[in-house]
């Protein structure tokens, strides 16, 4: 039988109500530009929040927009196939890739995350979206907590944005899912 630590333990119910906030809260009217786009999900409704305080934003080539923390920096690297980023905070790194090449198949992602994965389907800009949340130990034999955003059809591998998230802390999973959500398409899509 396989037990949770108590800090994946803690994750997965801040997870699990963070993801069932009343549908009551996303009825509240908001101004669009200080607001990030609100992921829905038909069994888990995600409450739209206001952009933190200190946000920045970071416009992706024009292509699409969303906010950091203002600890997260730039480091520099960038793609040759695609439009990529990638940001870190000395903690938590984000990278992202905009109309990916090679996405994932969708049929293979528990190859990819391992068991255990935990899949939510949602709304990012208007666009189908898939949240996966998984786990692994690193070489140290450390936990290291991740999240990989998919927005886009995936299934029929129409992925736009790729956006991952890892860290050695559970909390920035949360910090994550904020990122995520304050996602705006530029493009027509």
């Amino acid at each position: 039988m396989h037990f949770f630590s108590p800090q994946t333990t803690a994750a997965l119910l801040v997870f699990t109500f963070w993801t069932n906030i009343p549908v009551s809260e996303l009825l509240t009217p908001r101004k669009q530009l200080e607001t990030p786009a609100a992921p829905v999900s038909n069994n888990n409704p995600y409450a739209q929040q206001p952009i933190p305080a200190g946000w920045r934003k970071i416009d992706a080539h024009g292509k699409f927009t969303f906010y950091l923390p203002p600890n997260m920096r730039d480091t520099r690297i960038g793609g040759m196939e695609n439009i990529h980023g990638e940001y870190t905070s000395g903690r938590m790194y984000l990278s992202y890739d905009y109309h990916p090449y090679g996405s994932l198949g969708y049929e293979k992602r528990e190859l990819k995350f391992g068991k255990g994965f935990l899949e939510t389907q949602l709304q990012i800009d208007g666009k189908k979206s898939f949240l996966f949340l998984h786990q692994y130990l690193d070489k140290k034999n450390r936990r290291v907590y991740n999240a990989d955003l998919y927005v886009g059809d995936l299934p029929n591998g129409e992925v736009i944005v790729q956006m991952s998230v890892s860290s050695r802390s559970p909390l920035d999973i949360e910090t994550a899912k904020t990122i995520f959500q304050t996602i705006k398409l530029l493009a027509s899509e």
